[in-house]
């Protein structure tokens, strides 16, 4: 559950393939993968913030973050990037 600045509460789920992206390293069993959601947390939630930032709207369901949102940061030519700074310029 991710908690954004207005207090709302969004839930979020994280691909294997990005927890093992994030960490560098190849786990030996899935049970490593609590560990490594527990390391990696603090990036884990910004980046979810920032998919979270870059929406219309909130998630019906669950906001999923995928392998791309952990390594590929959004270019600022996108429309999601340029309608999150039109948001900021009120």
């Amino acid at each position: 559950m991710l908690t954004t600045e207005d207090g709302s509460e969004v839930r979020c789920a994280i691909s294997r393939l990005a927890l093992l992206a994030i960490s560098g390293t190849r786990p030996r069993r899935s049970t490593d993968l609590p560990a490594i959601f527990a390391a990696e947390r603090g990036r884990i939630e910004a980046a979810a913030l920032e998919k979270l930032r870059a929406r219309l709207s909130p998630p019906l369901g669950v906001l999923h973050i995928w392998e791309d949102d952990m390594l590929d940061p959004e270019p600022p030519e996108t429309a999601a990037f340029a309608l999150k700074a039109r948001r900021q310029r009120g």
